[in-house]
C-alpha cells in the first residue's frame, strides 16, 4: 500500500468516526427537543392564563395535566408569521419553525406545515408558496381564470 492509499484509508477511518458520532448526538438531542417543546407549551400555556387574568394552575402538576399532549401547529406558525409582520414564504416559516426548536410533523417538509397553513382561515395565500396572515389585510393575487378550451367549429 502507498502513502496516498494509506491517507485515504485514514480520512474514510476518521469520516466514519465522525459519522457515527453525529448519528450518536442527534439521537440525544431528540429526547431534549421534545422536552423544549413540551416546556415551550407549558410556558405558553401559563402565559396565556396570566394574560386572561384568569386563576391559572398553581403547581407543576396542574400545568402539565392540563397541557394537551400534542402542542397545536397552527399557533406555532400563527405566531412566527405575526412576529414577522410580513408575508412569508413556506419555507422560511419551516426555517423558523425549526430555529425556535419545533419539530415539524410528518416527514418534517416544508409539505407537512402547508396541511396547517391550508386548513386555518388564520392564513391566506398571497402568491405561490407566500402565506399572510388574514388580520393583516395583505392584498392577495387574484388567481388566473381557468383557461377554457376553445372549440373550434367544423365548415359544413
Amino acid at each position: 500500500m502507498n502513502i496516498e492509499e494509506h491517507h485515504e484509508t485514514e480520512l474514510e477511518s476518521i469520516a466514519n468516526r465522525l459519522r457515527g458520532r453525529i448519528h450518536e448526538l442527534e439521537v440525544e438531542i431528540l429526547p431534549l427537543q421534545e422536552n423544549l417543546s413540551r416546556l415551550r407549551v407549558q410556558l405558553d400555556f401559563v402565559e396565556r392564563a396570566l394574560s386572561a387574568g384568569s386563576k391559572g394552575p398553581t403547581t407543576p402538576a396542574e400545568v402539565s395535566d392540563s397541557t394537551p399532549s400534542k402542542p397545536n401547529v397552527s399557533d406555532r406558525i400563527f405566531e412566527i408569521m405575526r412576529d414577522a409582520g410580513q408575508p412569508l414564504h413556506v419555507s422560511e416559516i419551516r426555517n423558523q419553525y425549526v430555529a425556535k426548536g419545533f419539530t415539524v410533523p410528518g416527514q418534517g417538509t416544508e409539505s407537512n406545515l402547508l396541511v396547517y397553513i391550508v386548513r386555518d382561515s388564520r392564513f391566506i395565500r398571497v402568491s405561490k408558496g407566500t402565506y399572510a396572515l388574514t388580520e393583516a389585510g395583505v392584498p392577495t393575487k387574484t388567481p388566473p381564470k381557468p383557461k377554457t378550451k376553445r372549440r373550434r367549429r367544423r365548415k359544413p
